[in-house]
């Protein structure tokens, strides 16, 4: 059987006389057309030969296919001239239409329309490659995941569910086997007929032998999609796309007769009768990747879970951190759609959960503790984290980073790159530093970030493996570059910094000393801030609005009433740190609830330390807080 370069090359070996037969009526028919410079008249017109130029296809539905051929005509004419009667060869393009299926081949086919060349409209919709792929564009994918479930499964659409992916495949007339495929292979999809070994289950014990049939799939019963992102549903529904995006693509390659029968997908992409350099494979492999973890989790339907979930958790664990509360979510999240907390987590991400890059990371072949950070400061080819290897890789090409690593300014904690002050930086029961709570809520704040190249597919723009950064286990055998990137934003700022870096390991220093120096009670401990700060007893009644009478009674009266407002102010009027803040208000005798109020005074006492008393004052109006700080001098 002969074999084929291109569809181009088929219609001109196979359908040469159709296409000749569908152009030379119109050439007759429109001779007068031919006329111009050189022919005042054209009495005759033939066409003597056509040349196919190039191939379009568009997806009419239900299997069929409209194939549009430009070709240049060679047509002979007579006719007059303005000297004598003369006859010309001359070339002229145009459009063949045909329909047809392909399926086991070419068939059913038949010209539809005959035109002049124009160019043709593209529809995105419904166009083509000429590989016979559809057109998926990044802003559709969302789109076109959702079209899949209206055509094979609307209910996920209507109601957060996990999606039945065997019942699915039934009903697109799909086999699934499981089978031992390799350590590398995930799945694979038959579009023709092979003998291949199967398991009898999924436990894989017993093997036999099948032949399969078009829609035949194979799944590794020990492989998942990309080893880590996609459990056994995942790698269903990603080889539920190949059949329905893919077929045509596969019965193309058949008819050109390259050998290919099936797909095979693997971590590194390569398949049968398509090289692995082809960028068709790829293609189609990018669009499966893209669309199977939005078909099982419906844009609209994890939000309206996830946000649920969030809403679970912290109810339930209120004293709990952000990213832990997150990382407790996502595993509900992948639980109830029936994926892997890995999938579960991109799909956050991909949905505007930022913070969800922080959760369940590895590094060094460690999990790391939970961390999050400001919204917009990282991109998916970034990261805090960064390995031991690339980390002094780092250290010795970047001196500036290696000065400040060496003095130690700067240190290695939770495989992140952090500045070394007590209120970042804490050291474990082996005396090896670890970031604190507070650091591991304000990564972008204390830590270096790094540029990522992930080393598979580094050949194609893959982004759903680059979205993988923050969320494998980093180390040198994944990643073949880990680059300090001095001027990202984040960086710059620390570098702004790296001159008060001896100024605020200093003040941390003494905040504390300060803070294993203070008196146990308030009143000593206002007295000791005041002496500290030198402020006398008329300054900071002028600076809190509050009378010195009432200063005087908390200075030398541990057991005067202290209003709640009243403490507020001081630790205000004194410039104290929300650390020495937080402090003086426990000695007051105010406990920390988990309450709105508290919420919102500990997020004025840390952010908010440059507002007025009346700023803050109207935050707790707003908010509904009744808590009264003191605007004028009490009499």
């Amino acid at each position: 059987m002969k074999k084929y370069k291109d569809f181009k090359e088929y219609m001109g070996d196979n359908y040469l006389d159709e296409i000749m037969r569908a152009i030379k009526p119109l050439v007759i028919r429109n001779k007068d057309s031919f006329a111009g410079q050189r022919f005042n008249n054209v009495t005759w017109a033939d066409l003597s030969d056509v040349s196919i130029d190039g191939v379009t296809f568009n997806d009419l539905g239900n299997g069929w296919l409209e194939i549009r051929v430009s070709a240049y005509a060679e047509i002979e004419i007579s006719g007059q001239t303005i000297y004598d009667f003369d006859s010309d060869t001359i070339s002229r393009p145009y459009n063949v239409f045909f329909r047809a299926k392909l399926e086991n081949g070419l068939n059913n086919v038949s010209v539809t329309k005959t035109e002049e060349y124009s160019k043709a409209k593209f529809d995105k919709q419904t166009r083509l490659s000429q590989d016979l792929i559809p057109y998926l564009y990044e802003e559709d994918v969302e789109k076109n995941a959702e079209d899949f479930l209206r055509k094979y499964y609307p209910e996920a659409l209507r109601t957060p569910m996990p999606l039945p992916v065997e019942d699915i495949a039934k009903s697109m007339g799909m086999e699934i086997y499981y089978a031992p495929l390799g350590n590398s292979i995930f799945g694979k999809t038959y579009f023709g007929s092979e003998t291949v070994t199967v398991f009898e289950d999924i436990i894989g014990v017993k093997e036999k032998e099948i032949v399969t049939k078009p829609g035949t799939m194979l799944i590794n019963n020990n492989v998942y999609f990309m080893r880590n992102v996609g459990t056994a549903n995942n790698t269903i529904i990603h080889e539920c796309v190949h059949w329905d995006r893919h077929r045509k693509a596969f019965e193309l390659q058949r008819l050109l007769d390259t050998g290919s029968n099936h797909i095979s997908c693997e971590i590194v992409e390569s398949c049968e009768g398509i090289t692995s350099n082809s960028p068709a494979l790829k293609w189609m492999e990018w669009q499966a990747n893209q669309l199977a973890p939005r078909i099982l989790m419906p844009a609209e339907m994890t939000k309206l879970t996830f946000n649920q979930l969030l809403l679970n958790e912290r109810v339930d664990r209120p004293d709990e951190r952000d990213a832990v509360i997150l990382d407790s979510a996502i595993e509900k999240l992948a639980h109830f759609f029936g994926v892997s907390f890995l999938a579960a987590k991109l799909r956050a991400i991909e949905l505007g959960y930022e913070q969800a890059q922080g959760a369940r990371v590895y590094c060094n072949g460690n999990r790391l503790p939970s961390f999050s950070f400001a919204n917009d400061v990282i991109n998916h080819d970034q990261s805090f984290v960064i390995d031991e290897n690339n980390l002094l890789f780092n250290l010795v090409i970047q001196p500036e980073l290696g000065e400040l690593f060496s003095e130690g300014k700067i240190v290695y904690a939770n495989c992140m790159l952090c500045i070394n002050t007590p209120m970042y930086i804490c050291y474990d029961k082996n005396n090896y530093p670890i970031l604190t709570d507070y650091a591991l809520d304000h990564v972008d704040e204390c830590c270096y970030v790094f540029n990522r190249k992930y080393n598979v597919c580094t050949d194609y723009s893959d982004t759903y493996y680059r979205r993988c950064f923050l969320c494998r286990d980093i180390d040198s055998s994944t990643f073949i570059e880990a680059n300090y990137d001095p001027n990202h934003k984040t960086n710059q700022d620390k570098h702004e910094r790296k001159k008060e870096l001896d100024k605020i390991c200093a003040f941390t220093e003494d905040m504390v000393k300060v803070m294993a120096d203070l008196p146990g009670s308030f009143s000593k401990t206002l007295e000791y801030h005041m002496v500290r700060k030198d402020i006398n007893e008329e300054e900071l009644a002028d600076l809190s609005n509050i009378s010195t009478v009432t200063i005087s009674k908390y200075l030398n009266h541990n057991e005067a009433d202290k209003k709640f407002g009243n403490v507020l102010a001081i630790g205000k009027a004194l410039g104290l740190h929300p650390m020495f803040m937080e402090d003086l208000i426990k000695k007051a005798g105010y406990s920390d609830k988990k309450d709105k109020a508290s919420a919102i005074v500990k997020y004025l006492i840390w952010y908010q330390q440059d507002e007025t008393i009346e700023e803050w004052q109207q935050t707790f109006d707003e908010a509904g807080v009744k808590i009264n700080l003191p605007l004028r001098k009490e009499l």
